[in-house]
């Protein structure tokens, strides 16, 4: 048995040579990228006997998931809970064996720019190290997938809005059947043009008096610190509290602020806006004006939110809560309400009856912060301002009167 050492510049020069005198390949790695090594690599995809990649954190290069279409033996890992991390190149033709073991993996830094250290074992196939290496790479089948064409669209949608966000631990595949449904709907798919020209048709109600009152409603909090700082009847304007003497004498008459969600049903939530409940401002409070809004800053406003009710007959409710939260930040929130709520529970594929506030993040803002029309770049000219409320507006599409 031949080892010698390789730094990541002398893998990226063995790696292609392994390539093209072997008959067989086999690999392991936590990520890859597309690039020359990985051409070398798919150009001899016939030599696949055994090649896998981790997809955490959204990490590999959709390119290199691209490539892997199709490709008998070839494949994803993919384990809850679990971050795929082994390094393993192994060759083999005959009786002869090349394995390449250590902390490199097949991407830019791993293969150049980073400092690795690597094992490489020239030997016999009959080696124990070499039937070892083959055990662990059959250890991983239970946990692998195909790579086709939706997931690796999906992927690529999943990995191309992750930006400066923190990584998801795990994208979803197809494997994850109900949560893969929901990233893979239409609404996601949808571009931009498509979205504003589903939004503009409002067949229900007038699209720039939406925008009317959306661009009014943001003055507000631009205004004032604290959402406690504005008028009853300003607090009855965010909440959609649409009884007639609700505004009255308030030069508010003129905007429709029933829309996006009356809540004029709710009576608990009506006299606790009535009397601008200090908890319910502080609730809205937590979510920033501007900016990144974590989901740490709507758990706190949940928190707020629902203990503002706790003498009250009725509790906090999702059409309430996501109200005020649409309303403060149309660019990140939708108004769950009786109107919309079917449709978009449909477009999202989960059932109506189950949506709470406790579940609202993950079934609605979780895939709505994925979707192609949500991470286009802002616009110029007329649609900018409907860019800035992009979510909320997600109502004029999927509202319907009942």
């Amino acid at each position: 048995m031949k080892i010698s050492v390789l730094d990541a510049e002398a893998l990226r020069r063995a790696l292609p040579q392994l390539i093209a005198k072997h008959d067989q390949i086999f690999m392991a790695v936590a990520w890859a990228h597309a690039g020359l090594v990985a051409e070398k690599l798919i150009k001899n995809k016939h030599k696949f006997k055994s090649v896998t990649v981790g997809l955490d954190f959204c990490a590999t290069d959709p390119n290199f998931v691209d490539s892997l279409c199709n490709v008998p033996n070839a494949y994803v890992f993919k384990k809850n809970g679990v971050c795929f991390h082994p390094k393993i190149y192994l060759f083999v033709t005959g009786q002869n064996a090349d394995a390449i073991v250590g902390s490199a993996n097949f991407t830019t830094g791993g293969l150049g720019t980073n400092v690795e250290a690597c094992l490489h074992l020239n030997c016999n196939v009959d080696e124990a190290v070499i039937s070892e290496l083959l055990a662990a790479l059959e250890s991983y089948a239970p946990h692998r997938q195909p790579v086709t064409e939706q997931l690796a669209d999906s992927y690529r949608l999943q990995a191309g809005v992750v930006g400066s966000r923190p990584r998801p631990r795990s994208p979803v595949l197809p494997s994850d059947k109900a949560d893969f449904a929901r990233v893979d709907s239409e609404l996601l798919k949808m571009d931009w043009s498509t979205f504003i020209r589903e939004a503009r048709k409002d067949p229900n109600h007038h699209f720039e008096t939406r925008m009317r009152f959306l661009r009014y409603l943001q003055t507000l909090f631009a205004r004032e610190q604290s959402f406690n700082s504005l008028s009853v009847s300003e607090w009855k304007a965010v909440a959609g509290i649409v009884h007639p003497d609700a505004v009255a004498g308030s030069g508010l008459e003129k905007h429709q602020i029933g829309w996006f969600g009356s809540m004029q049903g709710a009576g608990s939530f009506t006299k606790l806006i009535s009397i601008k409940d200090s908890r319910i401002a502080k609730a809205i409070d937590c979510i920033p004006r501007r900016g990144p809004v974590a989901e740490s800053d709507f758990d706190r406003f949940c928190e707020l939110f629902v203990s503002a009710f706790a003498n009250s007959a009725r509790t906090g409710s999702t059409p309430t809560a996501t109200r005020l939260l649409a309303m403060k930040r149309p660019d990140l929130f939708i108004c769950v309400n009786k109107g919309n709520k079917a449709s978009l529970a449909e477009a999202l594929h989960f059932a109506p009856s189950t949506l709470h506030l406790d579940n609202y993040w993950k079934r609605v803002i979780e895939p709505i912060r994925l979707a192609k029309w949500y991470n286009a770049p802002r616009p110029e000219g007329a649609d900018a301002e409907a860019w800035d409320c992009r979510a909320a507006l997600v109502d004029a599409i999927y509202y319907k009167v009942v």
